[in-house]
């Protein structure tokens, strides 16, 4: 630290740089020309080498000028942006997040007017559609997604756990609540996730049924959907489907629970974040405490 000049001197420097002029410099930084002057000539017996020809007017700078100015102006563009990254100037760049469409359809949205009633001053842009799975993980902020939590390169915070459920319409319940009676029954497959139908009568020591499911989604938002329309039988998290349980739309097949391994996350690459940032993950956290 003691081969760093002062930042004062430096800012001296790169003003009277820009400016070619000590009084334009002294006139930008609120100083006066005599004061810019001590501090220019105080940094270049710092660096024991003249950085102006001050034989020409405007000021030239020399070649060693020339080769410093760079890498001053750059370290200031440094300090800049980490300050604002963690301390926030409000006309930032937004909080890029990422999530399941099924998660900001049934949960985010909801719950977003009381983000913005306490960060008015935090920008979001929220990826959900069919865009989103082509930006690239380092390129955001938070991400929320189900897993194992084991995201390398990445800081993930547990959110919630919730068993997965059979779900119908209530004039579609088994009549003996059996899994036997569920095989014959149409099923809604949710595509590409491990907790399928498959696995479901597994657990239960059932022979999965031989026909394939009637329908096919690929999304959880959609599965609960054509089960509240009485296509058939939906296997969803709990997570999503309390909205539809709560207001009767949908009911449990059978009075049995899929176990997952995988739970809900919010994750952020590692490394120092923004104001914006920081934010919107301390509301996330509080909402599941």
């Amino acid at each position: 630290m003691n081969d760093l000049p002062p930042l004062t001197w430096l800012r001296a420097f790169e003003a009277s740089a820009r400016h070619r002029n000590f009084t334009a410099a002294a006139d930008a930084l609120g100083l006066t020309p005599a004061a810019i002057s001590y501090q220019v000539r105080a940094l270049e017996e710092h660096l024991g080498y003249p950085l102006f020809s001050r034989k020409k007017r405007p000021m030239e700078l020399t070649t060693m000028g020339q080769l410093y100015l760079p890498w001053v102006i750059k370290s200031f563009d440094v300090i800049r942006q980490g300050t604002t990254d963690v301390f926030g100037v409000r006309e930032t760049r937004p909080v890029r997040i990422r999530c399941l469409p099924s998660f900001a359809l049934i949960w985010l949205m909801h719950r977003l007017p009381q983000f913005r009633e306490q960060y008015p001053e935090v920008k979001l842009q929220l990826h959900i559609g069919t865009w989103a799975s082509a930006i690239d993980t380092d390129q955001l902020d938070i991400e929320i997604r189900f897993g194992d939590g084991d995201w390398p390169g990445h800081q993930a915070y547990f959110l919630q756990w919730d068993p997965i459920l059979p779900l119908c319409r209530p004039d579609l319940r088994p009549v003996n609540g059996s899994m036997e009676e569920l095989a014959k029954a149409p099923l809604i497959e949710i595509i590409g996730v491990a907790d399928n139908w498959r696995q479901f009568f597994r657990q239960e020591n059932v022979e999965f049924p031989a026909q394939t499911p009637a329908l096919q989604a690929d999304q959880s938002i959609a599965a609960l959907e054509m089960a509240s329309l009485g296509l058939g039988h939906a296997l969803v998290s709990r997570f999503f489907a309390e909205p539809y349980l709560a207001d009767g739309r949908l009911i449990q097949s059978v009075p049995l629970e899929k176990r997952s391994e995988r739970a809900l996350y919010m994750t952020c690459p590692e490394g120092p974040v923004s104001y914006g940032s920081q934010a919107f993950q301390d509301w996330i956290l509080a909402q599941f405490q």
